[in-house]
Formats: structure tokens, sequence, C-alpha cells
């Protein structure tokens, strides 16, 4: 369940500090916003090389309606060390039945339109391994600002949907400032909704996500503290305690901590 993904341009991979993509529990080759028209063919040749170089990746292709999703969905196939795609643009269940068809690999459905939002349930049962939330495209398409009441309600349908489709939790759309304290802030409250990663524009927001997103040993402690020796009381009361202690067990077994 990966906690950090960490997007950054094709046509740019070869300029990009191994030390920084390492920290990141995915990188994401972004073939999509990140790579403009005239680039798109030198950047699938990059994340090519990149792969041929011994580099596991992630790609965010085109979206399925598009004609570069055709090139990108060949290079996911045909690539062993492309681990899986994130589908840009979803807006149906279809699309994403088609990319996997095509990759034959895990497909992230990115949704980012009224219309998807629409379609969350069709998107949630149509085979795809998690959902992610393009929160810029979102907020151009519905003329929203980036005040965060304004994406709460949307932020939530993703983990309720994900939750009742049984998806992992999904991954939140960048911070888009450099800035620590704000990713920190960011993430803080997308983990308080239930989601449990998020795309990552920097190093700075890698390191903040990797921390935020991981119980901290004092975290463990407590959970394993509590599901060892439950209090005396009301159980429907306790219950939502206990399953958010295991879930803390859990996450901390995922990413190697221990209290």
């Amino acid at each position: 369940m990966a906690r950090s993904w960490r997007l950054i341009s094709a046509a740019s991979i070869d300029e990009a500090e191994p030390g920084e993509l390492d920290a990141a529990d995915v990188t994401l080759l972004d073939l999509e916003a990140g790579c403009p028209d005239e680039l798109k063919s030198s950047g699938r040749e990059a994340v090519a090389r990149h792969a041929d170089a011994g580099h596991t990746v992630w790609i965010r292709l085109n979206g399925a309606t598009t004609s570069e999703w055709h090139h990108d969905v060949a290079l996911a196939a045909r690539h062993p060390q492309i681990a899986g795609v994130m589908l840009a643009m979803t807006e149906s269940g279809d699309e994403v039945r088609a990319t996997l068809e095509a990759v034959g690999k895990p497909v992230v459905a990115m949704v980012e339109t009224a219309r998807a939002f629409v379609r969350l349930a069709d998107i949630a049962t149509s085979g795809a391994a998690r959902i992610a939330f393009g929160t810029g495209d979102f907020r151009r398409d519905l003329g929203i600002g980036n005040d965060p009441t304004a994406l709460l309600h949307a932020r939530s349908q993703l983990v309720l949907v994900s939750r009742g489709h049984d998806l992992p939790p999904p991954i939140d759309g960048p911070t888009v400032a450099d800035d620590a304290e704000v990713a920190r802030t960011d993430s803080a409250r997308a983990l308080a909704l239930g989601m449990t990663g998020r795309i990552c524009l920097t190093h700075t927001h890698t390191v903040v996500v990797n921390e935020v997103f991981a119980p901290s040993s004092t975290d463990v402690l407590a959970a394993r503290t509590l599901l060892e020796a439950p209090p005396q009381g009301y159980a429907g009361a306790l219950a939502p305690r206990l399953a958010h202690a295991r879930q803390v067990i859990h996450r901390a077994g995922v990413f190697g901590i221990d209290s």
C-alpha cells in the first residue's frame, strides 16, 4: 500500500537525482500533463531507458480517449520493469478495463472530473487496483478554489466508494507548493479523511508523506497495548478504537515500523 507516489516528467527523468526517487514508495513517470505533446515520443524512449537500467517504475498514461494512450500502453505492456500504470482522466469503468486488457498490469484510476465522480462506482468495480484524485484538473473542471473545504466532499466520496467496493484507500492529489509545513498540513488532513497516500511533486513532499502516512513507534506501541488489554466498557464504543488499532498494526507491518 504505497504512500508516496513521486510524479516526475518522463521527459526529465534522465536529469533526476536517483537518491530522491529511491526515497519514494513508487516512482511515477509522467507521460501525460508533465510531458508536452512534442516530447511524448522522446518521453517514452526515456522511460524505456530508465527501466532498461533496472529501475522499477510506474507510468502515468495519457487518457484512454487520446491517440497517445495506444503508444503508452504498448510500452507498459512490453517492459517488465514497468510495474503498473496510472490512467489519467479516467471517466468510466470501460476505460480501466481496456487499459487492463492492454497492459496486463495493475491500473490505478485517476479521477479528475465531475463526469468521473458520477461514475465512481463503475470505475471502482472495473478491476482498478486503486483510485487516485487528480485535484488540479478537478478544481479546474468545477471552477472551485483550493480551500480544503471545497474538496472535502469529493475526498470523502473517494474514501467511501473505495471502502464500499473493497479497494485500498485512495491516493490524494499533490501539494503544489514545495513547502514541508504546507505538505504536512495537507497530508494530515488527507489521512484524517481516510486516504493513505499522496502524489508527490518534490523530494520534500516525499519525505513528509512517508512520515505522515506511516504510524510512529509510539502509535504502534499504543495500538498494541490497546489490543492486548482493551478497556472494559460498551462494545459499540470500543469497536472503532480497536479497528483503528488494527489498522495501525497492519500499516506498521507494511512499512517495517516497530514499537
